[in-house]
């Protein structure tokens, strides 16, 4: 399987022609799997809801990825502003050959509590023989949801990502987000992706350095310009990783189990409870 790793700076604020580059790439781009940064279609820094209400779009807009996506059996992943009645979530896509998966951020970061709802459903699913994970973002700092997609038999976790830039760690020269991506590699004997974003929005710097990081944690990443990382993922390396000797197996040594949260049932009030009470009456 080769993938790309695509990162760019979309136009902020920005939607149709973030949308006709992401297509132009996808097409362009001779690889099995493409992968755009978080919120590409839109670019990221926004205040509000009704700022980012605008440049959103309800799923239709992925029908465009989908002759493309047919034509080459190719996988095109990256995220968007996803728009479902009167509520916005932080999104990615996934649009294979035969169908199209949508995956909501989990994990919010800063001002996006205050815009996006919260997700709370993992998606995997199968491609050209192989279990594939989505998460965004910040969504990687926590290792209990990267443990979970793990157990779930995730081959590759592919991460759209708008991860600002940070103080490097002392004597290293990548970002703070791919420590995360070579921990969750090598803690899981897993393939992780991560297509992070490049340039600057109301004065956030977007670093780039997106990367593939195989089950040995061995890392392959961008610099800060406008690219794509292409790789080719050798998949019996997983075996090797899991199973470093006959003693020990990522898979099976783990002894806590972790499962996501359900969400919380709808909360009834009196009032509620006493229509319903009246109407069985009846």
């Amino acid at each position: 399987m080769r993938v790309a790793l695509n990162q760019f700076a979309p136009e902020f604020p920005g939607r149709d022609r973030n949308w006709e580059r992401i297509r132009g790439a996808a097409e362009a781009t001779e690889a099995d799997v493409v992968v755009f940064p978080e919120l590409t279609s839109t670019g990221y820094m926004y205040q509000n809801r009704a700022e980012i209400a605008p440049y959103s779009d309800s799923r239709e807009a992925l029908r465009s990825l989908g002759p493309i996506a047919r034509q080459h059996g190719r996988l095109i992943v990256g995220g968007f502003a996803e728009r479902v009645g009167g509520k916005l979530f932080n999104s990615a896509y996934a649009v294979g050959p035969d169908r199209t998966w949508v995956y909501r951020k989990i994990h919010l970061w800063n001002m996006e509590n205050e815009i996006f709802g919260t997700g709370n459903q993992e998606l995997t699913f199968e491609f050209q023989g192989h279990r594939i994970g989505i998460i965004v973002c910040y969504d990687l700092q926590f290792p209990e949801l990267a443990s979970y997609y793990a157990a779930k038999g995730v081959e590759l976790l592919l991460v759209p990502m708008a991860w600002a830039e940070e103080p490097v760690p002392l004597g290293s020269p990548l970002q703070i987000y791919n420590h995360l991506a070579i921990s969750t590699a090598f803690s899981h004997g897993i393939y992780v992706g991560v297509s992070n974003r490049v340039g600057t929005e109301r004065g956030a710097v977007f670093p780039g350095q997106s990367s593939l990081t195989d089950p040995f944690g061995r890392i392959q990443y961008l610099d800060s310009a406008e690219g794509t990382l292409l790789a080719t993922l050798d998949f019996s390396l997983l075996g090797k990783a899991k199973q470093p000797n006959p003693r020990n197996n990522l898979d099976t040594d783990p002894r806590l189990r972790i499962s996501l949260p359900k969400p919380a049932p709808a909360r009834r009030t009196r009032r509620a409870k006493y229509r319903r009470g009246r109407s069985s009456r009846r």
